[in-house]
């Protein structure tokens, strides 16, 4: 299966999927990611400590506003990263047939909940960023082409 489009899903769709979209969009440029949340409120902003990560970052989240998900979002992606293991099972129960698609976006790292830093310090935003990149790093390893090489064409 090509995976070409990525829905990253956290709760209010503020802090931890935002981010994860942005990493996504600018380490996986070819490919198309977007962001939702299953308990989000449409038009929601970033918090302040997402926006400095996002900034320092130089991730593209400027206009970014929180979106609840839908299931012609969910059918429209390839792979479905959650941040937390109620988040996969709840997305499974109302929407059984994106089930296959649907992992935790630390399924090749710890394969644990990466934490809600929603009304937290600045510290655990932090915190919350590195584990996410962490995870990331190894959803990119596995979905960019191994570099091909020309033997003497």
């Amino acid at each position: 299966m090509n995976i070409n489009r990525i829905l990253c899903v956290c709760t209010g769709n503020i802090c931890r999927s935002p981010l994860a979209e942005g990493w996504l969009r600018r380490e996986l440029p070819s490919l198309t990611i977007a962001s939702a949340g299953v308990g989000a409120v449409d038009g929601g902003r970033m918090p302040d400590a997402a926006i400095a990560i996002a900034k320092r970052e130089k991730l593209d989240l400027a206009e970014h506003r929180g979106c609840q998900i839908t299931r012609p979002m969910l059918q429209a992606h390839d792979l479905v990263l959650v941040m937390e293991k109620a988040q996969r099972d709840w997305l499974a129960a109302n929407y059984p047939e994106a089930r296959g698609r649907i992992f935790l976006a630390s399924h090749w790292t710890t394969g644990l909940d990466i934490q809600d830093p929603y009304r937290l310090s600045a510290d655990v935003f932090e915190q919350v960023y590195a584990e996410l990149v962490e995870a990331l790093e190894q959803w990119r390893a596995r979905l960019t082409p191994p570099e091909t090489k020309n033997f003497g064409t």
